[in-house]
């Protein structure tokens, strides 16, 4: 069976209000937990993706970075999925497609990989590097593009 690691850093806790303490005494959680066996079924026949009415708001200073800041994604994961859907496809503010709820994604037309730019909100995964360094290991054109969802229909796959 394969697991995952799960890592959490905190500079610990505070006092009130958002001033870091002057001493720092971080915090680590480590958790390991089983990778879910739909995950095969998944990479075998894809799954299917319903577009979050919730849309992720702009923040430059916070784009690409996973942080503990994810009360978006925790409004996502609150609707229920319609039937036959198997995650969220997330919007940004501007109707550009991010990402899915729980994973980076990338479009295929042609012989380029599109992935959707991060500059203003989203997670750059680590599993999105190496998609990447993985694809251009094969000499595939790789570009980090800005998707809106009308264009999604201009994709031969994703």
């Amino acid at each position: 069976p394969h697991h995952c690691i799960k890592l959490i850093v905190s500079r610990g806790v505070g006092g009130r209000g958002y001033t870091p303490p002057e001493m720092v005494n971080p915090t680590e959680i480590v958790s390991v937990h089983a990778i879910p066996s739909h995950y095969a079924k998944w990479q075998q026949a894809g799954i299917c993706l319903k577009t979050s009415s919730v849309r992720l708001g702009l923040q430059p200073l916070l784009a690409g970075m996973k942080h503990l800041n994810r009360l978006e994604q925790v409004l996502i994961k609150s609707h229920p999925l319609p039937q036959g859907f198997d995650d969220w496809l997330v919007n940004d503010i501007e109707d550009n497609v991010i990402e899915s709820s729980m994973a980076n994604v990338f479009f295929i037309k042609g012989n380029r990989v599109i992935t959707p730019s991060l500059a203003q909100c989203g997670v750059a995964g680590v599993m999105r590097e190496q998609v990447m360094l993985a694809l251009l290991e094969q000499n595939m054109n790789i570009e980090c593009l800005p998707v809106g969802a009308e264009r999604l229909i201009e994709f031969d796959s994703a």
